[in-house]
């Protein structure tokens, strides 16, 4: 994987939004990504940052609400293979343990 994005979508509305978040990790679905929930976010991975832009763009049309936010980091370095977990991995080392408690 070259590219690693922050996916991040809000249906503003009052209710639960976990709905509208299937929705949307059904769309990631039908591209060629990795990607990983979170409590807050989703983590992509791909080797071509246009299929991250492609995969967001589909998860952010299938939420059916009135206003939706949608905020998208990426890190790409298209001559280098990255993956999240070698950069969880490397964190770990230093601390001399799991980052997770």
């Amino acid at each position: 994987m070259t590219a690693i994005a922050r996916l991040e979508i809000i249906p503003v509305r009052e209710e639960h939004m976990s709905d509208q978040i299937a929705a949307a990790l059904d769309a990631l679905d039908e591209f060629d990504i990795t990607y990983e929930l979170t409590p807050m976010d989703t983590v992509i991975e791909a080797d071509d940052v246009s299929e991250i832009f492609q995969a967001a763009a589909a998860a952010h049309d299938v939420i059916d609400e009135e206003r939706v936010i949608t905020s998208l980091e990426i890190d790409d370095q298209p001559g280098r293979e990255q993956h999240t977990s070698d950069r969880v991995t490397t964190v770990e080392h230093r601390l001399g343990r799991s980052a997770s408690r």
